[in-house]
């Protein structure tokens, strides 16, 4: 299976015949550029007496297909495909809303205060949120586990510990449980074959426009 990573390659090419005509030892007379303001880099090759235009590209970003070999294989693809698109919008707004919560938790010393603020940040969720994510099926609950990790780097169980309790975390991590959701398990798509192809869905949908990263860094990577 081809890796599902993206890999960001700087396209600055002078054209692909440039390279045969300096291999067949032709001799450049001149190279002459200019840019323009917001656009590319522009330039022009004098070869033997003939003038040849060239650009240097904007750098693009290119995510490899993974490797299907069957119908099988290809339906189990796509239907991951749909479950990704379906979760991840959740999982942007979760992200960002956890950002600004974190920030005004810095704000607020006392403790008392602090667990006023979140017990209202949840009741919030719980509106907003609990009549749409209850329509998710088991496999779909795991992705959107998998993808918080992703976001924030954190398990949906510690963020449950950090913003409730122990017992809070241990009570939700054993109702998942029964319905197959490790709220525990990370995302690693270097070494499970299912968050690899989770990875490879969203960096093309990154790219294509049809989802908008969580994270600012990603943004400026893939949706410049």
């Amino acid at each position: 299976m081809a890796k599902a990573a993206g890999s960001k390659i700087g396209v600055k090419v002078l054209l692909a015949f440039f390279c045969s005509l300096m291999m067949h030892g032709q001799q450049i007379d001149t190279l002459s550029m200019s840019a323009a303001s917001n656009g590319p880099l522009l330039g022009q090759l004098v070869v033997d007496g003939d003038t040849v235009p060239w650009s240097v590209l904007d750098e693009m970003l290119f995510v490899a297909k993974p490797t299907l070999n069957d119908f099988q294989a290809r339906r189990n693809y796509y239907m991951l495909m749909k479950k990704v698109g379906r979760v991840y919008p959740y999982v942007r707004e979760a992200a960002l809303r956890m950002d600004s919560v974190n920030l005004q938790l810095e704000g607020i010393d006392r403790r008392r205060q602090r667990r006023k603020y979140t017990k209202s940040y949840q009741k919030y969720l719980e509106e907003r949120f609990e009549p749409e994510l209850r329509k998710l099926t088991r496999s779909e609950g795991q992705i959107l586990s998998k993808l918080i990790y992703r976001e924030t780097h954190t398990s949906v169980y510690e963020i449950i510990k950090t913003y409730r309790n122990v017992l809070s975390a241990r009570f939700w991590s054993m109702t998942a449980w029964w319905y197959d959701i490790d709220l525990k398990r990370p995302y690693d798509p270097e070494n499970d074959a299912e968050d690899r192809l989770i990875e490879n869905i969203l960096l093309r949908k990154f790219i294509s426009g049809e989802l908008i990263p969580a994270r600012t860094d990603e943004r400026n990577v893939y949706q410049r």
